[in-house]
């Protein structure tokens, strides 16, 4: 009889963003261990929801968990649910990453950084043992565990060089809708305030030009994908491997059946970037443009971005006729009100089709999680669902940073930006019926607005 394995991704069921997509980063473990142990060991499933109900059901003899900050506390309440049930339990994921100190007693041994190669070697003890025992768990790179009383953090695990190594992620275990999406690299080059990425992966690295074509060729062929997102921190980062893909891309056959969004810094959307995303079929591109203040600007991401910049991006995509879309960030600790109203007027004042704002939140790992500790509004034990990125709906929790405005002055510029979004975002919605449908945005959005 096969071992069964639980894979869980600890979300927020509150908030809408969260279960859209089915988590890839999973995927990616399962499949590595496909290809280490075969097919006939291990039974696996990946869930999101309804989880003590499957752990009853399924009777999994081992579980991962991964979690993102703000969810923390889903992951520890199940670990903590499956404690009596002697069942071991890994964790990863972003938070774990960057606070190893909050590992959990219900958790056995969380799994730091890129997982690939240290689920493999923790699934070969748990073969031999069925536990995780401290004296097996000594020579492991990339983990954290206990042994006694003590926390023990172990060296770096060596991350993977070739990417071309990493198997497709197991997407048969996942949910798999007519738009899904994927990863071309790891990591980011640069360092903005908000940001852990950088430190989660170290530096960037890219799968290849045929790697990249093979994994459109298995959504598009095996799953009948029609849209497919890049989910890169930067995926223009390679104009050289970008045009790689393209010429590959367009020697399949599928070239026509499908289309893509990806996201790209505004200071490298040049007009040769803009032709290649237009060749490639890449209808729609996000952008971070955070402020339109240069102050509030240089702060977020660094000297080497500009709202000069950020309106040129904009200038050329349209030109090209790309959609740009743009994410904002507010209630940095020193901008005003008006540095604020600075970037609701670059909205107005320039062709976005679709955009979000954000207010400033404080995740470990980032530039701007060490200011907050500085001022104890953060701590390495806190509760984590202060972090929640759902401004809307937990504003009277979520951490304020500004130092110049208090909690309800915030509110009252969110939601004027809500307001402006609401009408901007349904004007435009109609030029770009592949990503969105036009009733459940109207209602995210109304619903965001009068929650705050």
């Amino acid at each position: 009889m096969k071992i069964r394995v639980l894979f869980i991704n600890a979300i927020n069921p509150f908030v809408e963003v969260e279960k859209r997509y089915p988590n890839l980063g999973l995927g990616y473990l399962v499949s590595s261990l496909r290809k280490r142990f075969g097919e006939s060991i291990f039974d696996f499933r990946i869930i999101d929801s309804d989880v003590k109900k499957e752990i009853l059901n399924f009777k999994p003899e081992i579980i991962g968990i991964t979690s993102v900050s703000q969810n923390y506390n889903y992951a520890k309440e199940y670990a903590g649910f499956v404690r009596a049930k002697n069942i071991p339990v890994i964790v990863g994921g972003v938070h774990i990453s960057m606070l190893p100190q909050s590992l959990s007693a219900d958790m056995n041994v969380g799994c730091l950084g890129e997982g690939e190669k240290t689920i493999i070697e923790l699934f070969s003890i748990f073969l031999d043992k069925r536990n995780f025992l401290s004296e097996d768990l000594t020579n492991i790179k990339g983990i954290v565990y206990r042994k006694d009383s003590n926390l023990i953090v172990n060296l770096p695990q060596k991350q993977i060089e070739n990417m071309d190594e990493i198997p497709l992620p197991a997407r048969d275990l996942l949910e798999i809708g007519r738009h899904s999406y994927m990863f071309t690299s790891r990591g980011c080059p640069y360092n903005c305030i908000f940001c852990a990425s950088t430190r989660f992966w170290n530096k960037l690295r890219f799968f290849s030009a045929e790697y990249v074509v093979r994994e459109i060729e298995e959504l598009v062929n095996r799953y009948r994908v029609s849209l497919i997102s890049f989910f890169d921190d930067l995926f223009i980062a390679d104009v050289e491997r970008l045009r790689e893909i393209v010429k590959v891309l367009k020697k399949k056959s599928f070239y026509k059946k499908v289309k893509f969004t990806c996201s790209a810094r505004a200071s490298l959307i040049t007009d040769e970037v803009a032709k290649l995303l237009k060749e490639m079929r890449i209808f729609s591109v996000g952008m971070g443009l955070e402020s339109g203040n240069d102050k509030i600007l240089k702060y977020l991401k660094g000297d080497n971005i500009s709202v000069a910049d950020n309106k040129k991006a904009i200038n050329i995509l349209r030109k090209y006729g790309i959609v740009a879309n743009a994410s904002f960030v507010i209630g940095s600790p020193r901008e005003t009100k008006e540095d604020i109203l600075k970037t609701y007027n670059f909205i107005k004042d320039n062709r976005l089709s679709l955009f979000d704002t954000y207010v400033l939140t404080p995740y470990p790992g980032t530039g701007i999680w060490q200011y907050a500790k500085g001022r104890k509004l953060v701590s390495d034990n806190m509760d984590w669902d202060n972090l929640n990125i759902n401004f809307s709906r937990h504003s009277e929790k979520t951490i304020i940073l500004s130092e110049v405005l208090n909690r309800q002055e915030i509110i009252k510029l969110y939601r004027k930006f809500q307001r402006l979004r609401l009408w901007k975002n349904a004007k435009n919605v109609w030029f770009t019926p592949q990503l969105f449908d036009l009733p459940k945005m109207l209602f995210r959005i109304v619903k965001e607005y009068f929650f705050v």
